[in-house]
């Protein structure tokens, strides 16, 4: 299943991935009652509480302790209103890291900075490359430099490509492809080489999920846009994050659960994974592979994969 996506969008939300829809899941939980999808015990199920949920979930995940394990490290994360963005700067934090945080939300932004107690905000379109500069040019003010910044920004449309129009093409690559090309080379602008610029990808590249098109194609052209960093800067780091299925986020808020039971079906039918992982678990983990790859500037970490046990 994708890991991120706002049903029939058209103005995607830099930064936890929401889109300007109004409505709510549970609304149409509630107009969709009788709706249900259920499916092995690490598949998915449509129903009136929950609407989008792993079955059999465990509920809240544990966040990691308070830790120094991050103390003196820069972090810019791209895309942190809400979800894993904003799971991985508190995770940050929490290891005594110093984390800017950026998206076109201000308000929640600074609501997460007081949250953490700690950090900066920096609002900005991460598709504007006036906003890119700026955000990176604030961020390293702010912390004395940059050491990593992560992009985590995302949108995506849940559409057969038949029925994809193309100012969506539009919005889902200007954010997936040329927004996370806009921040890296900002970024890098303010990092030494010891540096690490991380992409948040998606599985759906490799999985080929049906209705989803527009989005995996956008995160295949960001993984080839990593590799010409890559080629074009040998001095410095790159590294692809492929992110498996993770609640809760904001994307379901937006779901159309006609189209959603149409392409869980088809997803059954491809046999694609459904585990799911816990956000706050993401950002820990995000946070501590971060820091291993910031303590041994000498090696190269090309590629991260985060995906739900299935046992």
């Amino acid at each position: 299943m994708p890991t991120s996506m706002a049903a029939n969008a058209r103005e995607p939300v830099i930064g936890g991935q929401a889109s300007r829809h109004s409505g709510r899941l549970a609304t149409l939980c509630d107009a969709h009652r009788r709706t249900s999808v259920k499916k092995s015990p690490h598949r998915w199920e449509i129903n009136r509480s929950s609407c989008l949920s792993p079955v059999g979930a465990s509920g809240d995940a544990t966040v990691a302790a308070v830790s120094g394990e991050m103390a003196g490290r820069r972090v810019l994360v791209v895309g942190a209103s809400s979800g894993i963005g904003a799971a991985l700067a508190r995770a940050v934090v929490a290891r005594g890291g110093s984390v800017t945080v950026s998206a076109r939300r201000r308000d929640r932004l600074e609501t997460l900075v007081d949250e953490m107690g700690s950090g900066h905000a920096a609002p900005g379109d991460a598709t504007i490359p006036a906003d890119a500069r700026r955000v990176a040019a604030e961020a390293a003010e702010a912390m004395g430099g940059l050491d990593l910044m992560v992009y985590v920004a995302g949108y995506g449309v849940l559409q057969p490509l038949s029925g994809t129009e193309p100012d969506v093409w539009s919005d889902v690559y200007r954010v997936n492809v040329i927004g996370a090309n806009l921040a890296a080379g900002a970024a890098l602008e303010h990092m030494e080489r010891g540096g690490l610029v991380a992409f948040v990808s998606s599985r759906t590249v490799e999985d080929a999920n049906a209705l989803f098109g527009s989005y995996s194609s956008s995160k295949a052209a960001l993984d080839q846009c990593i590799r010409v960093w890559r080629a074009e800067h040998p001095d410095r780091r790159f590294m692809r994050v492929v992110m498996g299925n993770t609640l809760p986020t904001e994307f379901g808020d937006h779901m159309n659960l006609d189209l959603l039971g149409e392409a869980m079906e088809a997803w059954e039918r491809q046999a694609v994974p459904g585990g799911m992982m816990h956000v706050d678990d993401v950002g820990a983990a995000l946070a501590e592979a971060f820091t291993v790859a910031l303590d041994h500037p000498e090696i190269d970490f090309p590629e991260l994969k985060l995906d739900a046990r299935t046992v």
